[in-house]
């Protein structure tokens, strides 16, 4: 089995921690070092470094080598120009395909974080032995524990013979974050479950879906595969894969194939997508508040206090959240901050780029 890492994200909704040249993946939020490195150990159970791929953007390269010396420079893409996640994982499934012909890879993002290591690795085995005998895009879907309005749905159809694990489904169809009447309309039905953004599949099932569902990509794609490993390969990556299609795996391929499963999960999984996210990771004291980093606080409940720089003092404040780099500071209600992406935004419309 193989294993691709994509790391290419600029983790816009954790600013100002996070910035263009140290984004979400680099930072140390729980304590065990970056949620790249951890993302990495994890994998590097289940397969040898040798056998990881590792998506980024050019930008981050340097950063991608530092964090994660033991992954041969030969097994990281840098991107010469953004193209969402269905282009990153055609290139991903060239490169598995001309190491190993056609042996199944798993794909994870480099910013989620997995409690239970143990039920996932058997997860990943199950979802291996589907994918490697199947034409399948396996999917996993995570049990949900509550009426989130912030993950994609994956809505499961007819339950899947197979013995290697009778538990998966095919995929009815996708759907898009609800809002909070909606999510507990689905939660309440049932067979309805996140959609994790983790994957499994051999390198000619998602070709196949590519050059089915993304056409327009097709010449470019066959450019590149045709370079791989030759002289001039550099050059007709950076000629052809800014022609490729820019759009996620998700609407690009998922949601029109006809051959996507899912296998439900239940290994703890959150993708830390926005600071309340911290809540449901992290430890507090005995007043409900997370402090990371130098703070104090007097008669305050409920609230996140995260420094890279500085120091936060807080007196008589409920259910807030307070980010300090020690050059920016950003101060918002829990449960508001999905969007962050908005004062990002702002910064970068008032030509303030510099803070980013």
């Amino acid at each position: 089995m193989y294993a691709v890492i994509l790391a290419g994200g600029k983790g816009k909704r954790f600013w100002p921690a996070s910035k263009l040249k140290n984004p979400k993946q680099f930072l140390d939020i729980t304590g065990d070092g970056s949620m790249l490195s951890i993302t990495f150990r994890r994998l590097a159970v289940l397969v040898p470094p040798e056998n990881i791929f590792l998506i980024t953007i050019e930008d981050q390269l340097d950063l991608v080598k530092k964090e994660l010396p033991d992954i041969p420079p030969k097994n990281i893409f840098a991107e010469p120009a953004g193209r969402n996640t269905a282009p990153a994982l055609a290139i991903a499934a060239l490169l598995v395909k001309e190491r190993s012909g056609d042996e199944p890879f798993l794909v994870c993002p480099s910013d989620h974080l997995i409690k239970k290591s143990d039920i996932f690795y058997v997860t990943v085995e199950k979802a291996r032995k589907v994918a490697e005998h199947n034409d399948f895009l396996v999917t996993f879907g995570i049990e949900p524990g509550y009426p989130a309005t912030g993950y994609g749905y994956i809505e499961v159809g007819d339950k899947l013979n197979i013995e290697e694990g009778n538990n998966f489904y095919r995929v009815a169809r996708f759907h898009e974050k609800p809002d909070r009447n909606l999510a507990v309309e689905y939660i309440k039905k049932g067979g309805y479950y996140w959609n994790s953004g983790i994957f499994m599949w051999r390198p000619s099932v998602y070709l196949e879906a590519w050059s089915r569902h993304l056409s327009s990509g097709n010449d470019s794609l066959l450019s590149i595969e045709n370079s791989i490993g030759k002289e001039g390969m550099q050059r007709v990556i950076r000629e052809e894969y800014p022609r490729l299609p820019s759009i996620s795996v998700d609407y690009g391929i998922l949601e029109k194939a006809d051959n996507v499963v899912v296998i439900p999960a239940e290994f703890g999984w959150n993708d830390v997508g926005s600071w309340d996210a911290l809540f449901d990771i992290l430890s507090s004291d005995s007043s409900g508040n997370i402090k990371i980093g130098k703070s104090e606080s007097i008669d305050s409940k409920g609230c996140l206090f995260f420094n890279t720089g500085g120091f936060t003092a807080a007196i008589g404040v409920e259910d807030i959240i307070v980010i300090s780099d020690g050059t920016s500071v950003l101060v918002c209600k829990r449960e508001e901050s999905e969007r962050v992406r908005e004062i990002v935004k702002l910064v970068e419309d008032n030509g303030l780029k510099k803070l980013l």
